[in-house]
């Protein structure tokens, strides 16, 4: 609270009233229309002001979401009487006296129709859509009490990113006096409480609670009172970045002394009447806000940070889709979970949570040089780390070196996405190079002994699993994929060959499939059918050499959002990768989608998958193109690869399977680190 008024607010006030003054001047109105059928009712109690109050009704017209606004005056003295003379579509409640916050905001719930309510301030603003959020998350669970926001006040910095209750009753707005868009305010998560300065709430659950409990009146405490309620009734809080509020937070109170005074008395009762709640909360004390930020973290769920190149979308390939669904299961399982990219891209928030749960943090900015800091920063909250890809496991070892401390007590999973030491020696071998066994062996065994600290290790195949064993792992498990099989177009209008993935550049094995099955296997192809058949290319190029491939019938398609109708035009989907580790995502994924596959000898060995029953294999570009003529051509058989394809990978590649093996493995790490803190 801050009075007298200075420094931004003091500026916007003055700015806000010359606004007021030349709206009343100009006789204008503002029109706010009600629906007949509103999807949200917002509550404005106003005692003086005017001048926000426009500034809140303004932002409150500009919302494409069915409303109606209901506003409470209590008996304001300034200019408040002649603004609402001015406001079409409100509806107005006058009282004789100032009833204070708590007492207006039940008489005009009584009186609303919406779906929900929206107890908003008038020192309040929305920013453009920040109440479609909200509402798509309180509509995103029948467990959704209420949903508050993220406040940000006139000198640019955070309110609140949700609220914590100590277990004395003393409250904190999390991050209050940082930066808005730090990234540990902009996901979403389950809090104490959201202040009432913006708080959405069905009207139904509202009026089912007796709405705000009139002994807290005239204010304060009555939002953490309602939503312990909500908690207490199974219901539950959650904070919303996306619904952002500018807060001007200005005083109501006839004075400091007063305020002060008011909010330790209802301190009194709220804890009286939250004793139980109350003992299970956590001590007042800075080293444990981390820790108390999130309320309800599922029984038994671990706080997890994962360490990996960047934020995992689909398009990027590379291992990057099996990442984004391991990131998805760590969240379903219930762990608290924290993505620290260590390669970066610069991309915005919608960017990062385009196909990510909004429930995952991530620490998008500080890359490699961030991790030590982090990790300091960070000591002792996280109870595991997972780290994936064998470059990112140096990177955190290089962390360690600096302070060996950084870990203490906590779980280390090394997930190994692929042995990349093969792919890197394959391709070597392709281009030419000679290399000796002796020399891929002392390059496999460098590369496993990465994860010697880990707990467990998570391989991609029994192929893989076999060589940590051999390098003396003792808990390594096979996590591959997890994929649903989708419903899949018949045969009938399918037609040519499909090609799916990422090119990241010219020596990527992506680059190489795609140069031998354009230069050398479609030419093949066209000798063995009546016409040329059409090769749809789909992914992220980034490859000047590949991009010099154009060719007639070759289609480049480009990065495709949605990959359902691309698969569905496809008659078969081409695999003619030659050096690769891990497990092939791409066959997985076609397969999946209703396709059978013509794929490289080295793709059937990592996927341990029968030639001629569940894929077409061929390592020459006649014999290539063959298998792609077969299934071109004949209905019968491409009907039973795909069919015998598509058993396989119902038994390999469940997500339950996935989710099960990796809530297995971690909780065996998480076990691994208790019994070293009790020295077992």
């Amino acid at each position: 609270m801050e009075s007298p008024e200075t420094g931004p607010k003091a500026q916007l006030a003055e700015r806000a009233r010359l606004v007021l003054r030349a709206f009343l001047d100009s006789g204008s109105r503002l029109a706010v229309d009600e629906a007949a059928e509103p999807a949200v009712s917002v509550i404005l109690v106003l005692f003086n002001r005017a001048e926000l109050t426009l500034r809140c009704l303004r932002s409150v017209a500009e919302s494409r979401v069915p409303l109606e606004v209901v506003i409470v005056d209590n008996a304001s003295s300034d200019e408040t009487p002649a603004l609402l003379r001015r406001i079409a579509g409100a509806r107005v409640v006058v009282n004789g006296e100032n009833r204070g916050f708590l007492r207006a905001v039940n008489q005009a719930a009584r009186r609303c129709r919406g779906r929900h309510l929206l107890l908003l301030n008038n020192d309040a603003e929305l920013l453009p859509g920040s109440l479609e959020a909200a509402i798509e998350t309180l509509e995103s669970g029948r467990d959704v009490g209420a949903v508050g926001g993220r406040l940000v006040l006139p000198d640019g910095t955070l309110q609140e990113a949700g609220s914590i209750v100590w277990n004395d009753g003393s409250c904190l707005g999390y991050g209050r006096g940082q930066a808005p868009d730090r990234p540990e305010f902009m996901f979403r998560r389950d809090v104490d409480y959201c202040s009432g300065a913006f708080l959405l709430t069905p009207r139904a659950l509202f009026e089912e609670l007796g709405g705000f409990d009139e002994d807290f009146a005239p204010a304060y405490y009555e939002e953490a009172d309602y939503c312990l309620r909500l908690w207490r009734t199974g219901r539950r809080v959650v904070y919303e970045p996306r619904a952002t509020v500018l807060h001007h937070e200005f005083a109501s109170s006839p004075s400091m002394a007063h305020a002060v005074r008011m909010q330790a008395e209802r301190r009194a009762l709220f804890v009286r009447k939250h004793a139980a709640e109350l003992a299970a909360q956590q001590p007042p004390a800075v080293e444990r806000v981390l820790a108390a930020r999130t309320r309800g973290r599922a029984q038994g769920g671990a706080r997890v940070l994962v360490l990996d190149d960047r934020v995992p979308h689909d398009a990027l390939g590379a291992g990057f889709p099996r990442a984004r669904r391991l990131l998805e299961t760590l969240l379903s399982l219930g762990h608290e979970t924290t993505l620290f990219p260590l390669s970066p891209a610069e991309e915005g928030w919608s960017e990062v949570y385009a196909d990510l749960p909004r429930t995952l943090e991530v620490v998008k900015h500080p890359g490699v040089a961030g991790l030590g800091p982090f990790l300091a920063e960070r000591r002792g909250h996280h109870d595991l780390v997972l780290v994936s890809r064998p470059h990112n496991m140096l990177r955190l070892r290089a962390a360690l070196a600096a302070d060996a401390t950084l870990l203490d007590g906590v779980a280390l999973v090394y997930d190994a996405e692929a042995l990349f030491a093969l792919r890197d020696v394959a391709g070597r071998r392709l281009r030419g190079e000679a290399v000796p066994a002796s020399e891929e062996a002392a390059l496999v065994r460098q590369e496993v002994a990465l994860a010697s600290a880990a707990d467990v290790v998570f391989a991609v195949s029994e192929a893989e699993r076999a060589r940590f064993v051999e390098g003396g792992h003792g808990d390594v498990r096979v996590l591959g994929h997890a994929l649903q099989t989708a419903q899949t177009a018949p045969l009938g209008g399918r037609d040519g060959l499909l090609f799916v993935g990422a090119v990241h550049g010219d020596d990527d094995p992506n680059a190489d499939a795609l140069t031998w099955l354009v230069q050398d296997v479609l030419p093949a192809l066209a000798s063995r059918c009546d016409r040329q058949p059409q090769l749809r290319v789909a992914g992220l190029m980034r490859s000047a050499r590949v991009a010099r491939l154009s060719r007639p019938g070759v289609q480049w398609l480009g990065p495709v959002a949605d990959l359902e109708p691309v698969y569905a035009a496809a008659r078969v989907f081409v695999a003619p990768t030659r050096f690769a580790a891990g497990i092939p995502h791409k066959v997985h994924h076609a397969v999946a989608h209703g396709l059978p596959v013509v794929a490289t000898s080295l793709l059937a060995r990592q996927l341990g998958w029968e030639a001629g029953r569940e894929l077409l294999v061929a390592d020459d570009a006649g014999g290539f193109a063959e298998a792609c003529a077969r299934l071109l051509a004949e209905g019968g058989l491409w009907q039973s690869v795909r069919e015998a394809a598509d058993r396989r990978l119902q038994r390999e590649a469940s997500p339950a399977q996935f989710a099960s093996t990796l809530g297995a493995g971690l909780e065996a790490a998480l076990a691994r680190a208790r019994d070293r803190r009790h020295g077992h």
